[in-house]
């Protein structure tokens, strides 16, 4: 497990579970709240990773709703008391498992810290970031190297219209949070697109699209 530290709040990194899920519980360590980002694959892997933060997340931070996002929803609620956040039009939620509806703008409390809502659609209808001092948790919106994979080109222009709208406007130094795999930062981002958006592209591109090499 690795622990950052982003001013007071603590990020602890557990995982992969699932499909290579990356297992988030973010902290305010001056009250001791915590919240997960996502409930990814098997629910061990994040009680794990709560139980070594020594901390009883209350709160359900959904980026989005494909299926290796959400698996461990009902066991977090069972545990912990947890209540899904969510974007209210993000399809693959089961009935009765939102509790709290999320907008774009919105700030969320976890302790004294305040996750801003950031709507950046185009991998699923209604995927969301959550952005917190340098740090902001993307789902599968944005990787090292390109953005998430999407269904078909209207998809990937909506993506990377999220992506620049609302990702790319933040600092360079901001630390990029996936679902999957390692980290990046938004000035690395930025410089790879740069790349891709200087370049002409086919109508129908779509799927697992790089910046660099699409």
């Amino acid at each position: 497990m690795e622990r950052i530290r982003d001013g007071d709040l603590e990020i602890l990194i557990g995982g992969p579970t699932g499909f290579g899920n990356n297992v988030y519980v973010v902290v305010d360590r001056t009250t001791g709240e915590a919240a997960f980002i996502d409930a990814p694959g098997e629910p061990a892997a994040n009680i794990e990773v709560a139980e070594a933060a020594g901390v009883r997340p209350t709160r359900i931070f959904l980026t989005h709703g494909h299926f290796d996002h959400t698996p461990a929803i009902e066991v977090l609620k069972a545990t912990y008391g947890a209540k899904l956040y969510a974007d209210p039009n993000e399809p693959g939620l089961k009935e009765g498992q939102l509790d709290v509806p999320v907008r774009h703008g919105e700030e969320l409390e976890v302790g004294n810290l305040r996750f801003r809502v950031l709507s950046v659609p185009g991998h699923t209808p209604a995927s969301t970031a959550y952005l917190c001092g340098r740090s902001v948790f993307v789902g599968d919106t944005l990787f090292p190297g390109g953005p998430g994979r999407s269904k078909d080109n209207a998809a990937l222009r909506q993506e990377i219209a999220s992506i620049e709208r609302e990702l790319y406007t933040l600092p360079d130094e901001t630390v990029v949070y996936p679902g999957h795999g390692p980290r990046t930062t938004i000035g690395e981002s930025r410089r790879e697109y740069a790349v891709f958006a200087s370049r002409e592209h086919a109508p129908d591109l779509c799927g697992d699209v790089t910046w660099l090499n699409s």
